[in-house]
């Protein structure tokens, strides 16, 4: 990923399928060392002095934040559940940033995006909206290299929400991994978006 020689979107698209889809494994589900290593090692294979700045800086907190999996699984709970006794963040549903209640009117349009794109992803139909399975969908229009559909879901969707969301989360202190994984979230999201604009002029 050269920033001097800009991809087009059909290249980035091919590298970031498999980065937007382990992503939403690490949004749904309890970390392990195996995902922490995997993400670890992506991020070696992004790492370029020409990044961007602040995906730059996401890339290398990722690969160098200490990890202690019972804290990691113990923020993971907190805020990606949104389970605690305290100081728990709403999770990362689009309709309860968007609509203010789950299972809200954008729940009803994102399902209708994925049964439109033709992708059929394991969802529990309570959690459809869930950026685990947002990016994960993400990640599979960009295999299929749909890049008009890609553009409008990030639009129009994961990335119209998911800032607010880890501004909420960022408040709880989150570890230094995770407080990685949002900003490489945000950073890729910004770079896919202004590369789909760029080739659409």
């Amino acid at each position: 990923m050269n920033a001097s020689e800009p991809e087009t979107a059909a290249e980035l698209t091919e590298t970031l399928a498999p980065i937007y889809q382990l992503l939403g494994q690490i949004y749904l589900e309890p970390p392990t060392e195996r995902r922490v290593s995997e993400l670890r090692s992506l991020c070696a294979e992004l790492d370029d002095p020409s990044l961007p700045p602040e995906l730059a800086e996401a890339v290398e907190t990722v690969r160098t934040a200490s990890v202690d999996l019972n804290e990691l699984k113990g923020a993971f709970t907190r805020m990606l559940q949104g389970v605690s006794y305290g100081g728990a963040v709403a999770p990362p549903y689009e309709s309860l940033y968007l609509d203010g209640v789950l299972n809200g009117p954008s729940s009803t349009e994102v399902e209708a995006f994925y049964q439109g794109a033709g992708v059929e992803l394991a969802v529990d139909d309570e959690l459809i909206d869930h950026a685990g399975y947002e990016l994960a969908f993400l990640g599979e229009l960009c295999a299929s290299g749909d890049t008009e559909r890609q553009r409008a879901f990030v639009r129009t969707h994961i990335g119209s929400w998911i800032v607010d969301y880890h501004d909420e989360a960022r408040r709880t202190e989150p570890p230094a991994f995770y407080r990685g994984v949002f900003a490489l979230t945000e950073s890729l999201l910004d770079l896919h978006a202004e590369t789909l604009e760029h080739d659409d002029e």
